[in-house]
């Protein structure tokens, strides 16, 4: 209600709180708020039935395309998710820290009072074991320190390369995570190069003293369980496990064979068996595995086998057979195999 009053000359409006004007007010100002709303569901709708009916529109191989290329676009991006996951503790199940659970198939980063921390310190002494004979190989084939450092290196280490190497699905070489692998396969190759003739002279060691062959049956042991475990995790056949564990074991060595020139180790007969004690190693890792035995019961088995065969082989002087002719033994002879000398 407005009442009007007149004082002298001037018209005063004396305005007076209406509670019926408040609420037309507040409806007015809902009803615009309510046109606008349906205002906006309305441009929305026509924007999508727009976009619909030119979806339909569309011909029949231009939505194939695109359906296409939506579903390469998610097939690719679950590709590199899966590789970044495959590539990722291929060189180290435990690489990023120690709160990281190690799988069953897998080794901690570092050595450990556990089975599998046991493994990895037998895989750091075999690994210095491999460099120390590959380095005495090399020189006794009149090769400079530097070369003596390599080879040592390739022994200690190349069998683990070119198992990453043919598993792929993004896999890096173990020792470019691992650094400590390098360190000790050159370390132990460059101090062999320039103390083992002074350590001979000082404690009365020989090349081929048992201690060395025990540290190497240690490795062959150790390594060609590693290399199955690393098959088992990347998922390939049984057949291919045993094959990663034998090229764990002896590829290394066998590049060092071609490098010094002499016939390869693993090929011939000079020599008693030592891929065939690596193979044996790593089947019995992957049965004990199969029946089910815990990973502790696993490594045991499979080291233990893998160390047995090599300590039989070296004391029993065992050895794979030859062709039957005459003239394949004679070559045999040459190479160094008693049997037919």
């Amino acid at each position: 209600m407005v009442r009007i009053i007149r004082r002298g000359s001037r018209v005063v409006r004396d305005r007076e709180s209406s509670r019926d004007d408040d609420v037309t007010s507040v409806d007015l100002a809902l009803a615009m708020s309510t046109r606008r709303a349906r205002a906006v569901v309305e441009l929305a709708s026509r924007a999508l039935g727009a976009r619909a009916r030119a979806s339909m529109a569309m011909p029949g191989a231009e939505r194939a395309r695109a359906s296409a290329r939506s579903a390469a676009r998610s097939d690719a991006g679950a590709a590199r998710r899966e590789i970044r996951g495959v590539s990722r503790g291929f060189a180290s199940d435990a690489a990023e820290g120690a709160s990281t659970k190690t799988h069953p198939d897998g080794l901690p980063r570092y050595p450990e009072l556990s089975v599998a921390g046991a493994l990895r310190a037998a895989d750091y002494l075999g690994t210095g074991a491999f460099a120390m004979t590959g380095s005495l190989l090399a020189a006794s084939s009149g090769m400079d320190a530097f070369g003596c450092t390599v080879i040592g290196t390739i022994t200690a280490v190349g069998g683990g390369t070119i198992r990453d190497v043919l598993l792929g699905q993004g896999r890096r070489a173990f020792w470019m995570e691992e650094q400590e692998y390098l360190w000790i396969a050159a370390g132990a190759a460059l101090a062999t190069f320039f103390g083992w003739e002074r350590a001979k002279q000082a404690y009365g060691l020989a090349d081929d003293d048992y201690w060395i062959e025990a540290l190497d049956a240690l490795g062959v042991g150790a390594f060609c369980v590693i290399g199955a475990q690393n098959g088992i995790r990347a998922g390939v056949p049984v057949i291919a496990q045993v094959l990663c564990g034998v090229m764990t074991a002896t590829f290394g060595g066998a590049v060092r064979d071609v490098f010094v020139g002499r016939p390869t180790r693993i090929l011939h007969s000079y020599s008693d068996i030592y891929a065939t004690a690596a193979a044996g190693g790593a089947l019995a890792y992957i049965t004990a595995r199969g029946v089910g035995l815990p990973p502790p019961l696993r490594v045991i088995a499979g080291v233990g086998v893998g160390v047995g065969m090599r300590v039989a082989a070296d004391t029993y002087d065992i050895r794979l057979p030859v062709y039957s002719s005459a003239k394949a033994r004679e070559t045999a002879a040459a190479k160094g195999d008693k049997r037919w000398s």
